[in-house]
């Protein structure tokens, strides 16, 4: 094991800090470190930080980030607790849940309970072996996004706590679903199914 010294920026919200929520691998060995405060890129060689300004985060807007994932199209997709998923592409950086509208107009942005319908607490992301990528709300449930659609699932009405997070492929390529109240589901292409 080595220990590698990340060059952390001057910290300029006490409410955020660095600890790491997520790693995600690209397949060229690029490797992904999400923090709430910042998300960092290790190249082997060096680090580059994507902060709130190189993130293109507005001025209302708090970066919490959550979750990663490096995608097998070269896409990185960024969970965010408050500001829903990010998305880069290339150099692009869009607002994946504002630009699908979910996100609601009332929103604080802040970290407050999601309305229905919304992707705005991002504490997990998937993708399945079909290429859709799923997401994981703190509030509203799954989400799938299969390139053009999303599609919102309700993961059991018998939970206490709708909140997943985490989302696993296993190696036969189910997708399993850890939930905040310890139950893990399993998604078997149309509905969730309850593994213990």
């Amino acid at each position: 094991m080595n220990y590698l010294i990340f060059p952390k920026p001057q910290n300029k919200n006490p409410d955020n800090t660095y600890g790491v929520t997520d790693i995600s691998k690209e397949n060229d060995g690029k490797v992904w470190i999400a923090t709430y405060a910042a998300l960092f890129n290790y190249d082997g060689k060096k680090v580059t930080i994507f902060d709130n300004e190189k993130l293109n985060l507005k001025d209302n807007e708090l970066l919490h980030i959550r979750s990663v994932l490096a995608d097998s199209k070269g896409r990185i997709w960024i969970g965010n607790n408050g500001i829903g998923v990010l998305l880069m592409e290339g150099n692009s950086i869009i607002n994946f849940s504002e630009k699908n509208n979910l996100i609601h107009p009332t929103s604080t942005r802040r970290g407050d309970k999601s309305k229905p319908g919304t992707l705005e607490h991002v504490f997990a992301i998937e993708e399945d072996s079909e290429g859709n990528i799923w997401f994981g709300d703190r509030d509203t449930g799954a989400w799938k996004y299969d390139g053009k659609t999303l599609t919102n699932y309700l993961i059991s009405d018998k939970l206490s706590k709708p909140m997943i997070w985490t989302i696993y492929k296993d190696n036969k390529n189910n997708l399993l679903f850890g939930m905040a109240d310890g139950n893990i589901f399993k998604f078997n292409g149309k509905a969730f199914e309850k593994q213990f």
